[in-house]
């Protein structure tokens, strides 16, 4: 008999498809090297609508950076994900749970985003951004019953959301509170999924001895996340067989549904004499399997260290990575801040 690679139960987006960035804001390096440049500050009729209080604060000695930005980034992310609850149906019919009769081993999601960030001092402890981008996402699960097998499935994504980040400075330290909301909208998932992204981030700029507009940023950090408990979709048949191979599957298969409740049963059936088809050569057409699960990330919690080479006031490149728990992730952000903007009116 052939094996068939069977994708049952699988036609499943976990994928969190997230951006975490944030900014430092105003600094105040405390260098005598550069003690006549700040002082300097104080004497400037802070010309600017944004940040608000940006006079204030350049009366007090602080080096604000322009308040409109925008930011190119690469995001890559691979969590784990744990399977609560999993209901399915079969081109259209109601759908049933199926949550006590599968089990799955390790379900492994991998994001790769490139996104746009447009960003603004509001305050001279406050930014606003926004979030536009893409990528691909994608989802490696293990099913151990029942029937054992690996398969992965991969998808484009979109990504849309909205973020603020809070800063403050304690003598040499920084401290900067990031907070956003981010949505995928991914191509067989009925709607958007959102993600809430939040990290506290503790860093020291180390200044140039050369150019009071140049430092070196290190810091290290926390990073959570929280994505939405349930998504739902559908996929064809066609989408999710990409090949077969030998084996016994398809009775194996049978053989389990066979001891399910009626509900659960007649699904079942209709899936695998599907299956039964598309292994026998039958062009499913647009047969689809619909889906809905609850899900959730395996660990929340994750440490991040960074670090930015600010070259002047208009161009910065940030590094960050997260390290331990169930979570690694890799962002590079290369951010041109705008002069003369928000000028205000004589």
């Amino acid at each position: 008999m052939k094996r068939v690679k069977f994708y049952f139960f699988l036609i499943i987006v976990f994928q969190t498809y997230s951006i975490e960035v944030f900014a430092q804001g105003a600094q105040k390096v405390f260098n005598p090297l550069y003690q006549s440049y700040f002082d300097s500050l104080k004497q400037i009729d802070y010309p600017y609508i944004f940040p608000i209080l940006g006079k204030g604060a350049y009366k007090r000695g602080y080096d604000l950076p322009y308040a409109w930005g925008v930011s190119g980034i690469y995001f890559t992310q691979r969590q784990e994900i744990l399977i609560d609850k999993t209901l399915i149906g079969f081109n259209g019919s109601e759908m049933v749970d199926v949550s006590d009769y599968i089990k799955f081993g390790p379900t492994i999601a991998t994001t790769n985003a490139y996104t746009v960030r447009p960003d603004l001092w509001v305050l001279p402890f406050l930014n606003v951004y926004g979030i536009l981008g893409g990528g691909t996402t994608q989802t490696d699960v293990t099913l151990l019953s029942p029937v054992g097998f690996q398969t992965s499935q991969r998808f484009s994504v979109s990504s849309f959301g909205l973020g603020a980040t809070l800063t403050g400075a304690f003598g040499p330290i920084w401290v900067a509170w990031d907070n956003n909301y981010n949505f995928a909208d991914v191509e067989v998932v009925v709607e958007p999924v959102p993600a809430f992204n939040s990290s506290l981030r503790i860093g020291h700029s180390i200044p140039s001895l050369s150019n009071p507009e140049r430092n070196f940023s290190i810091w290290a950090g926390a990073f959570y996340q929280v994505i939405q408990n349930d998504t739902q979709g559908s996929i064809t048949v066609a989408d999710i067989f990409p090949g077969f191979g030998e084996g016994n599957v398809i009775e194996s298969l049978n053989q389990w549904a066979d001891g399910l409740p009626p509900a659960q049963k007649i699904v079942a059936k209709q899936i695998i004499n599907q299956l039964e088809e598309v292994a026998s050569g039958i062009d499913p057409g647009n047969t689809s399997v619909d889906y809905k699960i609850d899900k959730k990330v395996a660990a929340p919690f994750n440490l991040i260290l960074g670090s930015q080479f600010q070259y002047n006031k208009h161009w910065m490149l940030r590094t960050e990575v997260g390290v331990f728990g169930k979570r690694s992730q890799f962002l590079l952000n290369l951010n041109y801040r705008f002069a003369g903007l928000f000028k205000k009116l004589n």
